[in-house]
């Protein structure tokens, strides 16, 4: 099941998630969150597929952000997000007092880097074993012709550090290289 955004609306969205509640088992309901986009042709789709909510955003500038409010329900176990981008100058994560930002290179090797700023402002790298590395992973469109450009995405997970449990909110913000 997916919901389409209108840009820069404020969304709720509710997504069923068929479980059945056993008498052991607490009570599951589905998530519902509000989504807001900033910047002209941004658009965010949300769909559940299992235990993992995505959130698919396509950019027509290749440039934006978005504020995601956890309302109610079981919060999911896992929360992706899809950045449908040609290019990753700059993602940013923000949530709690955490900001995360990453960024992977233009070049073939596609190589990522990532860094962390405390609530006090320090910025430091981190690597793939730090609680806050978020796993990137850039899939391509293999069902476009060689001669056309990729349509593909970024699929970007939170880092370790990320519960919704414990808080209410998280925003992000994107840069393509190519916009």
């Amino acid at each position: 099941m997916q919901f389409h955004y209108a840009i820069g609306l404020l969304i709720t969205c509710a997504l069923l998630t068929g479980c059945a509640a056993s008498t052991n088992a607490p009570e599951t309901r589905p998530p519902i969150f509000t989504v807001a986009a900033q910047g002209e042709g941004n658009e965010i789709m949300a769909s559940a597929q299992g235990d993992t909510f995505v959130f698919d955003v396509h950019s027509q500038r290749g440039i934006g952000s978005a504020t995601v409010e956890f309302i109610s329900g079981t919060p999911p176990q896992n929360i992706v997000v899809r950045l449908h981008l040609k290019g990753l100058e700059e993602y940013r994560l923000v949530y709690k007092k955490t900001t995360i930002i990453a960024s992977v290179s233009s070049s073939a090797s596609h190589s990522e880097t990532q860094r962390v700023i405390s609530p006090q402002g320090s910025e430091q790298a981190i690597t793939s074993d730090s609680q806050f590395w978020m796993g990137i992973r850039k899939i391509s469109d293999q069902s476009k012709s060689s001669g056309a450009s990729d349509s593909g995405y970024f699929e970007i997970t939170m880092p370790k550090d990320f519960a919704p449990e414990g808080y209410r909110s998280f925003s992000i913000r994107w840069i393509d290289f190519f916009r």
